[in-house]
């Protein structure tokens, strides 16, 4: 299997790619300007060298009197101080006066790019003469009749031109491996730098992760947004998307403010206050919502906030579920508890085999329990609530609180729906009166059922210590509560459904007197049970 190369090592080699071509680049560029700049220097040096010595006095009278020994010794001269290679003069017939070889004298100059000089005219010009290829300037002599008598010859051999270059090159040489280095050094750094960024991780199992990652989203049940610290939605699951459209939201929703496509949410102070927001149910466009609200860290800063949310109908019926299974339940461990104790009673009597005693405790226990199921059965036609009461009396009776049961009317059954909510609002309300009175010396909850016209009348009261005026003002508020934090739902939920059920609730209480919920809620009778 072919060894994959790491992401480190690819980002290295890529950039320090990026930097050679970048250098070579410009070391060609620089190159081609500084032999391009030096040439012309040269150019114009050695041209000005031949000007200069053409208008010599001494030079002009030499080449006119055709005295090479005074030329030739002018010219080395010149030669030294200019640091030319040769500087020659010739005769009008193209004889050299003067050469850095003085076995050359009288010779014809060679090269052939002499004539326009001799002509009368200026030029520079590459050619090759007894020195080699050469870079020469002429100029012509004119005597001070203005007759030219001859031609002055400037050069520099091409060797020598590209030594200069060369040697102007070595900075440019020096700073092109100074910057390989640095960009070799900078591109190590960089891979670094972005594989800490990557958390140590290569592409493939980004890519992987992220995958994943969006897949558990998608698959989430409960609607999520995340935002970033500006509040721009940067990620909505496929759940959000349906709960928005539900809620007349649609269209690209990446990169808009959170505010104006769900202006329920609280995200900016989550963000600001760095606080998570847990539980809170708000509505928006006529569709109900519980929402949690959480800020997202990032090496201990904010980087954001996601909020989850779920339709509260949903959310309320696996609440309802939840609830009726714990009431059951309790209701069945209390009635199991109790049935134990009365046989503990019963197997004591059969040991002391005191059979008349056994009998009249049988006799009351039965009868009691009879009495309790019959009037239950007789008045409440709702096997649902009748099996909650029975259940939540024995549950209260274990705890040790009495709870009487006055129904002076015939219940009928109702709507599993209705039922639903009745049973949540009976069992908060008695959850807390059994709180109410754990304290009390005289533990006491009554409960009065009256049916008439379609309207259910509810009233419990217990012999609690009593709610103070200033906590019925908020006692029905979601999250508060008299008995802790994470409280404060159960009354909250209560009056929902109450208003649901478009019932009305009255409260009553004074410290030390106790309280009194009284209800009113309509009642919708089942068909099948009108003739039961």
């Amino acid at each position: 299997m072919k060894q994959k190369i790491k992401l480190r090592t690819q980002m290295t080699a890529l950039v320090f790619v990026v930097v050679i071509l970048a250098v070579t680049t410009t070391f060609i560029m620089i190159g081609i300007e500084t032999s391009q700049n030096i040439k012309s220097q040269e150019r114009a040096q050695v041209l000005q060298t031949a000007k200069l010595m053409a208008v010599d006095p001494s030079v002009v009278q030499a080449a006119d009197q055709q005295d090479s020994e005074m030329l030739q010794q002018f010219t080395q001269q010149a030669m030294q101080i200019t640091n030319a290679d040769f500087v020659v003069v010739m005769n009008m017939d193209g004889i050299r006066l003067s050469h850095p070889d003085p076995d050359k004298i009288g010779d014809p100059f060679v090269g052939g790019d002499e004539k326009s000089a001799l002509a009368g005219e200026e030029s520079v010009s590459k050619g090759k003469g007894t020195l080699g290829l050469s870079l020469r300037a002429f100029s012509p002599i004119y005597n001070e009749q203005g007759e030219q008598v001859g031609v002055v010859a400037v050069g520099i051999t091409m060797n020598e031109l590209n030594e200069i270059i060369r040697s102007n090159r070595m900075p440019l040489y020096l700073a092109t491996v100074l910057s390989l280095l640095i960009g070799l050094i900078g591109a190590v750094l960089l891979a670094r730098k972005i594989k800490q960024i990557m958390h140590g991780m290569e592409p493939d199992e980004i890519a992987a992760l992220l995958s994943e990652r969006i897949a558990m989203l998608e698959s989430i049940k409960d609607g999520m947004v995340a935002v970033d610290t500006k509040g721009k939605i940067q990620m909505v699951n496929k759940e959000a998307k349906r709960l928005l459209e539900e809620m007349g939201i649609s269209g690209e929703l990446k990169g808009r403010q959170v505010d104006d496509v769900l202006p329920v949410t609280k995200l900016h102070q989550v963000i600001a206050w760095n606080k998570p927001i847990i539980g809170r149910q708000v509505e928006h466009n006529g569709l109900a919502l519980v929402m949690n609200e959480i800020p997202i860290q990032l090496k201990g800063n904010t980087a954001g906030a996601i909020a989850t949310f779920i339709d509260r109908t949903e959310y309320n019926h696996l609440n309802e579920k939840l609830t009726d299974t714990m009431l059951y339940a309790d209701a069945l461990r209390a009635q199991t508890h109790d049935f134990m104790n009365k046989l503990h009673v019963i197997l004591g009597l059969l040991e002391l085999e005191d059979y008349d005693q056994l009998e009249r405790y049988v006799k009351n226990v039965a009868g009691k329990e009879r009495s309790a199921t019959i009037a239950m059965i007789h008045y409440l036609k709702n096997p649902i609530l009748a099996g909650f009461l029975l259940g939540k009396k024995s549950y209260m009776a274990e705890n040790g609180v009495q709870l009487e049961v006055d129904c002076s009317d015939t219940i009928p059954n109702t709507s599993e729906k209705t039922n639903q909510m009745l049973i949540t609002i009976l069992g908060n309300l008695m959850n807390n009166a059994v709180d109410a009175v754990d304290q009390q010396p005289e533990k006491r909850v009554q409960l009065s059922m009256k049916f008439s016209d379609g309207q259910l009348f509810l009233e419990l009261t217990d012999t609690g210590k009593g709610i103070s005026q200033e906590q019925q003002e908020t006692i029905f508020k979601q999250g508060v509560s008299t008995k802790g934090s994470d409280r404060g739902f159960g009354l909250y939920q209560v009056e929902d459904y109450v208003q649901k059920l478009g019932g009305y609730l009255v409260l009553t209480s004074e410290l030390g007197e106790g309280t009194t919920f009284s209800l009113q809620l309509p009642y919708d009778i089942q068909e099948d049970a009108i003739n039961d």
